[in-house]
């Protein structure tokens, strides 16, 4: 039972980690309520969450790199994350490489476009597998430690806790608080979205409509 509920977990996790509408976040949550009523280890929820977000991660990296930019370039993507986002994951991607794809784990919405163009752009395998790892080493114990401790049972269950999960606990919250702030981070890297590049062109109209009366005059 404690293997098909594992296996079952991880195909949720590569479906809506390629494209299936089942968000990674809420299956990982729904783990960590399972690990909280005792049906699974969080341990093994940790793992095999782990397993299957590096999973679908590195299927949509091969998939950029063996397409090349005819995949980030194709119409449906554009269709789906606009035209400025698709152009500032390129720019991102070139010139940050690595820190893009770490960033992106963190930022909704970029994440596929990005390891499309992670592998498109050649990024190293092993510079996407450090950045990956590093990204969903922070993000599978956050969610889970949020539906570990936040189900309908966790008063009920909080003095039944084993020690190994009490650390498991506190890793996942120390994962939580990183993941969070780095929210607040990642900003900086450059997936700013349409959002940014809207305003940035947005402060330089003025300044373009008075060179433009300038030159007329």
């Amino acid at each position: 039972m404690v293997i098909w509920t594992l296996l079952g977990i991880f195909l949720l996790l590569v479906g809506g980690g390629v494209g299936l509408p089942i968000p990674e976040d809420v299956t990982l949550l729904g783990a960590g309520v399972l690990a909280r009523q005792h049906l699974v280890g969080l341990r093994s929820v940790n793992l095999v969450g782990f397993l299957g977000v590096a999973t679908a991660d590195w299927i949509i990296y091969w998939v950029g790199r063996r397409y090349g930019q005819d995949i980030v370039a194709h119409p449906s993507l554009a269709r789906l994350f606009g035209a400025a986002r698709l152009e500032s994951v390129r720019q991102a991607v070139e010139r940050h490489g690595a820190r893009a794809v770490f960033a992106a784990r963190f930022l909704l919405g970029f994440r596929v476009v990005t390891f499309l163009a992670a592998g498109t752009f050649r990024v190293s395998p092993v510079s996407f597998g450090l950045a990956e790892a590093a990204g969903a080493a922070i993000f599978v114990p956050a969610m889970t430690t949020l539906g570990f401790l936040f189900s309908d049972r966790a008063l009920r269950a909080a003095h039944n806790v084993s020690r190994v999960q009490h650390w498991l606990v506190l890793l996942g919250l120390l994962g939580l608080t990183g993941y969070l702030a780095l929210r607040a981070w990642v900003g900086r890297t450059g997936l700013g979205g349409e959002a940014d590049a809207t305003a940035k062109k947005s402060a330089r109209a003025p300044e373009e409509a008075r060179r433009s009366g300038g030159s007329a005059s």
